[in-house]
């Protein structure tokens, strides 16, 4: 392994030395902590309604609908109820709820004819609505879009990486497949680099080394893909022990690139295993057999299964 490999950067630099955490966690996501130099300088409220959840977007998407009806339904109330004219109501809180379900058919330009708008004020606060929903409207038609058109690489990963017997010797080993079914990924490829403990005239310094792979690069990825690492004379991991794992604290990072034929687009995806995911010494339980139709199967429920072996 050369000097140019090792010294490559990947981002996290040597601050990272003192953190015993790992660096990249389950979902993908830097553990990381920024303070900004101001939240709303850091605030992209396209990215954050886009990447949330659908639940939270959902729960978004309804807490806005009925804050802004209550706003408007405020508004015709205390101008007077009078301004809305069909409204049978005889009590202030029904006439409030009227006012409140007459607002939703404005924004949402329903408009089921009962209540309508009578008098300068109350159109005019109307018509405001109106353009607000319209505009309300074409807002969340484009965050749809944008969440349903935005190419994610659902890889599943094992979830555990072993420490395997692999030919005449041994290799680091993790398993991954496309998890959505009907997505074809092509042209994938996987790079891991090694972050590690080393003590340095007294000091710990975190280190980071790209692994060499047996294969890293896939043209189709149909079926699932056992990452090897062939642990050799030049691989940093040649000659450690479990424990020596462990005591350098290793997080295997994972980095994939693939380009999805769905989207047309490149997808990625990052993943990491800590020594504490890490099983030394075991083997993969086989997850390919043959159906009926001759076909090869595999069960992704066994992904993560393997079995303990001795070297």
């Amino acid at each position: 392994m050369t000097n140019k490999a090792e010294n490559k950067e990947l981002g996290f630099g040597t601050k990272t030395s003192t953190q015993k955490k790992r660096l990249i966690n389950k979902n993908g996501s830097f553990n990381i902590n920024r303070i900004e130099i101001s939240r709303w300088s850091s605030l992209s409220v396209y990215h954050a309604l886009v990447k949330m959840s659908w639940r939270k977007f959902n729960f978004f998407v309804f807490l806005y609908f009925v804050i802004i009806n209550l706003f408007f339904a405020s508004l015709y109330y205390l101008t007077g109820t009078e301004g809305l004219k069909g409204i049978e109501a005889t009590t202030e809180s029904d006439k409030f709820l009227e006012a409140f379900f007459f607002s939703t058919q404005t924004f949402s330009t329903v408009g089921f004819g009962r209540i309508s708008p009578f008098g300068h004020i109350s159109s005019t606060i109307a018509a405001i609505e109106s353009i607000v929903g319209l505009l309300g409207f074409a807002l969340a038609t484009g965050l749809l879009y944008g969440r349903f058109s935005r190419p994610i690489a659902r890889i599943l990963f094992s979830k555990n990486a072993i420490i395997a017997p692999f030919k005449e010797g041994k290799a680091f080993q993790f398993r991954l497949a496309n998890k959505i079914r009907n997505s074809q990924i092509t042209d994938m490829s996987c790079s891991v680099t090694l972050a590690k403990f080393e003590n340095e005239k007294g000091t710990l310094i975190r280190r980071f080394i790209p692994l060499d792979l047996e294969i890293k690069n896939i043209i189709f990825f149909p079926m699932t893909w056992t990452v090897n690492h062939i642990i050799d004379e030049n691989s940093p991991l040649f000659g450690m022990t479990e424990n020596e794992l462990k005591d350098a604290e290793v997080e295997f990072m994972i980095s994939l690139n693939g380009f999805d034929d769905t989207f047309s687009q490149t997808v990625t995806s990052r993943h990491s295993f800590t020594h504490e995911e890490l099983v030394y010494g075991a083997k993969w339980i086989s997850v390919f057999s043959q159906n009926e139709n001759g076909q090869t199967s595999q069960d992704l429920n066994k992904i993560s299964e393997f079995e303990k072996v001795s070297f």
